[in-house]
């Protein structure tokens, strides 16, 4: 479940443009693109360079330093699909900007989590040693 936190009036952030925002240790990377807003982390998971300073093409933020481009709707990397950067979710309301960020994410809901029965208990057997291919031909 997000908070969202107001950051800027919509009217300071105009089209193709982005603002740097810190919000407590947090700093995130604000875009609008073509009329709606994306939030990413302002730190670029390859080598750290301030993504806020990038530019937007087809909705793909580009790393000012090396090239490196993430996808504002997911965060994810067209160069290593493992390597992605957080999004945060932006809301509207007036003429306010709302970034959403995260709340404690410890909080169960629901039942205590169940146990499998023990009829699903098996033993995997491991291997203890490879076999060297040299040594079985």
């Amino acid at each position: 479940m997000a908070k969202f936190v107001k950051v800027m009036d919509s009217e300071d952030l105009p089209i193709g443009k982005s603002a740097i925002i810190r919000i407590g240790e947090k700093e995130i990377a604000l875009f609008n693109y073509k009329g709606k807003y994306y939030a990413v982390d302002n730190k670029c998971p390859h080598k750290g360079a301030p993504l806020g300073e990038g530019r937007i093409e087809e909705c793909i933020v580009i790393c000012p330093n090396h090239e490196w481009r993430f996808k504002l709707e997911t965060g994810g990397s067209l160069q290593n699909p493992e390597l992605r950067t957080n999004v945060y979710p932006v809301r509207t309301k007036g003429n306010f900007i709302y970034i959403g960020l995260e709340t404690d994410s410890r909080t169960a809901f629901g039942k205590d989590p169940s146990k499998l029965p023990s009829s699903l208990n098996f033993n995997i057997s491991t291997v203890q040693q490879p076999i060297n291919p040299d040594e079985t031909l």
